[in-house]
């Protein structure tokens, strides 16, 4: 049983969801929006926090791995340090949004996320409710596939709450919408396929309690074991999730970038408040 128990401990260790480094404001790991969108969406999450020291950050991902949404965009907002670590009573202080986008094309549950993951210092201006409608009002544009269109539309919306809150002034050329049409929505994101670990794993120890039954009356150590693999596929926290070296095949975690990207605040500050839609 302590060998069980140490093997689980391990593999446990192995599905731990790893979270990436932030490449920039704009973190397009799914490759689903157009570099147009990408620079409109910096040039906006930069203006916000060069004005008020909130934070926007703008994620999408091919899947979840199996975890909620919600566990997801909060992690997010907790290890990049979403939000400015500013003293207690400062307005800025874990002012920090995380806006996550799963298409669903490639959900590993079958239905397309949005969520708008808050932090503690922006929950007075942008509540749960304003961020559930923030993303259900793009809903049609994300049935439509216009990805760089829907969460263009979200950055836009919720950096005039900053702008309301802070007392600041938008660029309005950034800010004007309908946002930039792309034809790079019109696309489905490439499919990651393979078998969900979790599935995996409880293959793995019902073939390993049949298995050390027969072990155990042959008495001979190893001799009634078989080698076990475990195939994880593309899409999932092994081979190429979130553990095995980047997102879609695109050399690394590449998404967003752009030039001038110094970081987030390092607040990070979230309990979990926020608001989104499925589709």
């Amino acid at each position: 049983m302590h060998a069980i128990a140490s093997i689980l401990v391990a593999l446990l260790a192995l599905l731990q969801l790893q979270i990436p480094a932030p490449t920039g404001f704009v973190n397009d790991f799914a490759h689903v929006l157009s570099p147009e969108a990408q620079a409109r969406m910096e040039a906006i999450a930069r203006q916000v926090q060069e004005r008020s020291r909130g934070d926007i950050a703008v994620v999408t991902l091919p899947n979840l791995g199996g975890r909620p949404v919600e566990e997801v965009s909060l992690r997010i907002l907790r290890e990049w340090g979403v939000g400015a670590k500013a003293a207690i009573g400062e307005q800025a202080r874990n002012a920090g949004t995380v806006i996550l986008l799963v298409p669903k094309e490639t959900s590993d549950d079958g239905a397309g996320h949005c969520r708008i993951e808050v932090g503690q210092g922006a929950e007075g201006f942008l509540t749960d409710a304003d961020a559930g409608t923030i993303c259900r009002d793009a809903t049609p544009l994300f049935q439509q596939r216009d990805y760089s269109g829907a969460l263009t539309q979200i950055t836009v919306r919720v950096a005039e709450e900053y702008a309301r809150a802070f007392n600041f002034a938008l660029d309005s050329a950034d800010t004007a919408l309908p946002p930039l049409p792309t034809d790079v929505g019109d696309r489905a994101p490439r499919g990651r396929g393979g078998i969900n670990p979790i599935v995996a794993l409880v293959v793995f120890f019902v073939l390993l309690s049949v298995l050390g039954g027969l072990g155990g009356r042959r008495r001979s150590g190893c001799g009634g074991c078989i080698p076990i693999f475990i195939p994880m596929g593309g899409g999932g926290w092994g081979g190429g999730g979130w553990s095995g070296g980047g997102w879609g095949g695109g050399g690394g975690w590449g998404g967003g970038g752009g030039g001038g990207f110094g970081g987030f605040g390092g607040g990070g500050g979230g309990s979990g408040g926020g608001g989104g839609s499925s589709w």
